[in-house]
């Protein structure tokens, strides 16, 4: 075995050595373990053992998670005497046939060949279009009582065949089937989606010009009920001046506040029996009636002038009317001043 010491492994040894039996035979050192069981690294230039970290991409460790190493004994390339085994492959054949080695009782045929169709190909040298099949490794099976042998072979794989391509064109028309129903879904959602808004709108619309016709019929509803001696006054060109005051009251009470809007009252003085002189109240003012038979009736809009009707159920004489109209004069007076 001493032609085999410190050799590495992949070099090739001559075997003339071993006997007449192996002349002519080279052998190459593939691999070996030592006493103890411990496996040669190529790599690892020494003739003993040693202690690696090893993160399982170069053999001797298989890592059980990502990232994950070890330190682990590994034995050296080099051939030493500590060694229990050696692997030998033979590279070139002798003269002679080696029993149960090289001879025709043991030669077998490989049942470890080539299973891709692409690497059938390449290894047999064959086109694109011929068929793989007949290329595949085989091994006979002899048959038991009295049954016809068989042969064996393991299944091609990426084999094309029409069933191949028959399930190909099914699944892409599938796949094609599946997006057409995907954008007519989408679209028929988009086109509902749209329709929904567009009805949310209109309701909305719709609300808000009936509230808007509300408040427009409210407005048109309310009559205004104008006294018929301010029609008579307006009309009248002898009165303009009575008029120009009434105008003016109106637009007064338009810019008021419509809740602070106290009622106007004008008071006629009532036509005496005798020859006293009339007195009339020509400045209408804002003053709270003070006769107790008196009713005030006010209705009042937006934009529109603010008139009063007095009724007065008990009849007065020449002298309460002249008090009662200087006092109204006074106390309108004041009122202006304010």
């Amino acid at each position: 075995m001493r032609i085999f010491y410190d050799k590495r492994i992949s070099e090739e040894v001559a075997a003339d050595p071993l006997g007449e039996e192996f002349k002519g035979y080279v052998l190459k050192i593939t691999g070996g373990h030592d006493k103890q069981g411990f496996g040669m690294k190529q790599g690892v230039l020494l003739n003993h053992r040693t202690r690696l970290l090893l993160d399982g991409s170069t053999g001797h460790y298989r890592p059980k998670r990502d990232g994950a190493r070890k330190r682990k004994s590994v034995r050296g390339c080099i051939v030493g005497p500590d060694l229990s085994c050696i692997n030998l492959v033979i590279v070139r054949r002798g003269p002679s046939d080696i029993p149960k080695l090289t001879d025709k009782a043991s030669d077998r045929p490989s049942t470890r060949g080539p299973k891709r169709a692409n690497h059938i190909r390449a290894v047999w040298g064959l086109q694109k279009g011929e068929d793989v099949r007949k290329y595949v490794v085989r091994r006979k099976i002899e048959g038991k009582n009295g049954k016809p042998a068989r042969f064996k072979s393991p299944k091609i794989q990426r084999l094309i065949t029409p069933v191949v391509r028959q399930r190909k064109k099914q699944l892409l028309k599938d796949k094609r089937r599946r997006y057409e129903k995907s954008v007519a879904e989408a679209a028929e959602y988009a086109r509902i989606l749209g329709s929904r808004r567009q009805q949310a709108r209109a309701s909305l619309l719709s609300k808000k010009r009936e509230a808007k016709s509300e408040k427009k019929s409210v407005k048109v509803d309310v009559k205004v009920k104008v006294d018929p001696k301010v029609k008579q006054a307006a009309s009248d060109p002898s009165k303009g001046k009575q008029a120009a005051v009434a105008k003016a009251k109106g637009k007064l009470d338009k810019d008021s506040p419509k809740t602070s809007k106290p009622a106007t009252t004008k008071t006629a003085p009532a036509k005496a029996k005798t020859d006293a002189p009339k007195t009339e109240t020509k400045t209408p003012q804002k003053t709270k009636p003070q006769t107790t038979g008196e009713k005030t009736t006010t209705k009042t809009t937006k934009g529109a002038k603010t008139t009063t009707k007095t009724t007065t159920e008990a009849k007065t004489t020449t002298k309460t009317t002249a008090k009662t109209s200087s006092k109204t004069q006074t106390g309108g007076s004041k009122q202006a001043k304010k």
